[in-house]
Order: structure tokens, then sequence, then C-alpha cells
């Protein structure tokens, strides 16, 4: 049994079964549920006040187990170079600035012969507090996201920790202020507390195609006992995207409408506030007096962080892309976590190999942005 697949999540029976009502074919609703995950779509609740220790958290600083430090990329002198001459004339950084870079702004190592230029913290998860919405997670600790900062790297880079239950945490604002030019880093300024809700995903069907192997497999068993004539209808079907999926009540907001909601703690399945119907007539958003009611429960809507989605691609998936770098076949890995990041709110994934889930190992992991 895939414990991944929300056809084998009790949970989520209901959100499965409306969701396939909307196809009027049983053999297209029965080869796409093949393809809907068993999800945790994760909403920002309130500014974190850090009062709470180990709680799951978007941005701002980790709540590091006592004896790790904070996470960092060894940068040489000649790659922190090439880094800053990307805005400044190299030799004005020669005579200017390279000397202060030994200086209480930066941190050199002098052994490693490199400068420990720190990872930007993208989130940490409470898995106690999410274990009711899923059963792939270790049933408690604390997982830890970084980014390495990638104008230093040169590539796309990601790090998990996983903090057992019962290790002493620091917490966030008691870190020692980073030694680092903050201009050069990205940071959250902000940072979040994080409720879970289960959800489920699907993926977006023109992945569904030659270029994926492993997805076109993946349908094509669930159409093994069909006749011939009906496969190909079905997956005629399907790469054409000509089915009768209804429209979500989401799909009538902009992507940037939704990140506002989440920003205000408008919450799937809670009562929409008064407090939080008079903020949202200044965010301007689109038809919003029509889509959103006062003192009633706020309709489903993808939360800024996901666990157990797909990645996007309009080429080969993301679960290609890790395979192809970690080894493996790309039908064995999921979206640890998808988060929105940066100013354009690029969607950024985690991707992980079954078997390292299962077995709590977090040090393979493959991060892409959705392209």
């Amino acid at each position: 049994m895939d414990m991944l697949l929300a056809e084998n999540s009790p949970i989520r029976q209901q959100l499965l079964e409306q969701k396939l009502a909307q196809f009027k074919d049983p053999h297209l609703a029965h080869t796409l549920s093949a393809f809907i995950r068993s999800s945790v779509d994760l909403y920002p609740c309130a500014i974190e006040d850090y009062a709470q220790l180990g709680n799951s958290r978007l941005g701002g600083l980790p709540d590091l187990p006592v004896g790790m430090d904070y996470p960092v990329t060894l940068v040489g002198r000649e790659a922190m170079l090439d880094v800053y001459a990307e805005e400044f004339d190299r030799e004005h950084i020669i005579d200017c600035w390279r000397e202060d870079w030994a200086e209480e702004d930066y941190h050199w190592d002098e052994a490693a012969q490199a400068f420990h230029v720190p990872m930007q913290f993208i989130g940490q998860l409470n898995c106690g507090e999410l274990k009711e919405l899923q059963s792939y997670l270790p049933r408690e600790g604390l997982l830890l996201f970084f980014l390495e900062q990638w104008r230093f790297s040169g590539v796309l880079r990601g790090h998990v920790y996983y903090v057992t239950e019962g290790q002493k945490l620091n917490p966030g604002q008691a870190m020692p202020a980073l030694k680092f030019d903050g201009d050069m880093c990205e940071i959250y300024e902000t940072a979040y507390q994080l409720q879970g809700v289960a959800s489920i995903k699907t993926i977006s069907s023109h992945m569904i195609s030659r270029q994926n192997p492993h997805l076109l497999r993946l349908a094509e068993a669930r159409l093994h006992a069909l006749p011939q004539s009906q496969q190909a209808r079905v997956m005629e079907a399907i790469e054409d995207e000509d089915y009768d999926g209804a429209p979500e009540w989401q799909d009538q907001f902009y992507l940037p409408d939704k990140v506002k909601m989440s920003h205000l703690g408008l919450i799937p399945g809670q009562i929409v506030t008064q407090a939080q119907w008079a903020a949202l007539a200044d965010k301007q958003l689109s038809c919003w007096q029509k889509l959103i009611t006062p003192e009633q429960p706020l309709p489903y809507y993808d939360g800024f962080a996901s666990i157990n989605d797909y990645g996007f691609s309009q080429h080969e998936a993301p679960e290609f892309h890790a395979a192809s770098a970690l080894g493996g076949n790309a039908e064995d890995y999921l979206v640890l976590l998808k988060v929105r990041h940066s100013e354009l709110n690029n969607e950024l994934n985690y991707i992980i190999h079954r078997d390292d889930l299962a077995l709590g190992k977090f040090d393979r992991i493959y991060c892409i942005y959705d392209y």
C-alpha cells in the first residue's frame, strides 16, 4: 500500500471523492487517482514570537539543537571575489575590501582557507504537530530546512537536518548574530508560525507524457485491464488535457492574491473573522467580496508551503532530475517540502528518496525550482 497516495488515507476519502466526482469517465478518474497525493498544506497562522521552542515555522531563525552550529558554506577567497565582481569592479574590491573581509563582519576560517557563508534558513517542521495529518514523516522530532546562498555555491543546494525528540534546543532569538554581509545574503525578514491542513495534490496532466516515462507507466498500469480502445481514449484525454474537471474555488484568484490571504492567517476550514474580512479590503484582492464571506468557513486554497506535493515542469519532472543526480528511479522520489521562495514566489522543491525518508535519513536532498 502506497502511503503517499490519497486513496490510502482514511482522512482524505471525502476530499478524494469530491475530486474524482469532477470526472464523468470513471476510467479516467481511476487512472488519475494514481497521481493524487496524500499531502499537507502549510499556512502562516501568526507572526512568530519565538515563545514556543520547536514549533513549525517559516523563515526567521531556527531552533537549533544544543551543540549544533548554524550551517554554513565554505567559500574560498577567489570565489568570493568572483561573487562581488558581479556588482563591483574586481580591482576596486581587491584594493578596498579584501583586507576588510578578515574583520568582524566576516568569518574567515584560516584552517580551511575559506569564509563561512551562512545558509538561508527556509523553515522548520514539527513532526509531532503533523503526525495526525500524514503517515510518512517521522512521528516526532524536528526537520530543519536550509538553502545554500546560490551566488556563493554556484548551484542550487539544499540541506535538511533531523533533530530527534528530546534533544535540547536553543531558541532562534538567542542565536548569536551571523557574521556576513547581509546585503549579499537572501533572508526572510519576517518569521511565521505554520499550521498544517490535510489536503490532496494532483499532478499537472501534461507531465504524464513520454518525457516522463515513469509517470506514463503509472497511468498505463491503471489501465491494463481495459480494452485497448478504451485505454487509448483515456490516454488521449490525459495528453490533450481534455477532461471535464470542474474549476476549483481558488482558481478565481491570482497567485499574489493567495499569498496575501495566507499572510493574513486565512486558513481553509476556519471561520473568516470580521477582522480578517476588514483586512482583506486593504489587500485589493480580485473578486474577494464575492468569493469570501465573513463568519463562514474559508474554502480550500493552496498553502504557502506543502508536504508530499508535486514539482512542476514543462519538460522532465523534478523527480526525474533528482534521480539523475542522486541515482535510482524517478518514481522512488517525492517532494518532501515545496515552498514559495524569494521575492518572486518561485516554488522550491526539496526532493528525497522514499527509502531515505522511511529510514529517517536526510543527508541526500535534491533541490530544484518549478520550471
